[in-house]
């Protein structure tokens, strides 16, 4: 007889030992629909790879799956549109990068219409016009996308903590069977 979990909890994958299980229990509490079930997956599979033998820190394994949806609900759709932020980030092409700016300033003399200057667009047809526009050199357009890229996920995943015990130090007995020489 062998007890591998000698906590005096449960540990993460004793809760939820499948995807479909954490995402159902997800969809199913008051938390329901602050991520996609596609992005709640992957949380999963997150958690699973950092915590997955960690014991949780609640007796109750109800209040346990609340501190984790609530945080869920309080970080993870922010967590969500950074990385699809990111993903388009890593998707520029280097002509994406290069361009800089352009500035575009309309001026028109026309007594007998108005036309229109507020666009964003650069005119054919306004009197006067000034459009400026820049270019980043390769270096620097990398550098601008180096600073933008950034590692969201290990500071999104760290909020869990408080949900798993610390010092995970044994307190159940743990049996083993006896071995007859």
């Amino acid at each position: 007889m062998s007890n591998y979990n000698c906590y005096s909890t449960k540990i993460f994958t004793e809760v939820w030992d499948e995807v479909g299980k954490f995402v159902t229990d997800l969809n199913n509490s008051p938390f329901a629909g602050s991520i996609t079930n596609e992005t709640a997956n992957k949380l999963y599979y997150l958690l699973y790879s950092k915590y997955g033998n960690n014991p949780i820190a609640n007796q109750d394994e109800n209040q346990f799956k609340m501190k984790v949806f609530g945080i869920i609900f309080e970080y993870g759709s922010t967590w969500e549109k950074r990385l699809e932020i990111q993903i388009k980030l890593r998707g520029l092409q280097e002509e994406d990068l290069t361009v800089a700016n352009v500035n575009i300033h309309n001026h028109a003399n026309n007594p007998s219409t108005e036309p229109y200057t507020a666009s964003d667009n650069i005119l054919s047809y306004i009197d006067d016009q000034n459009v400026n526009t820049s270019k980043r050199g390769k270096l620097e357009a990398y550098n601008v996308l180096w600073s933008m890229l950034e590692d969201i996920t290990e500071p999104f995943l760290r909020k869990f903590e408080k949900c798993f015990k610390l010092l995970a130090n044994p307190v159940k007995t743990i049996l083993y069977p006896d071995v007859e020489e």
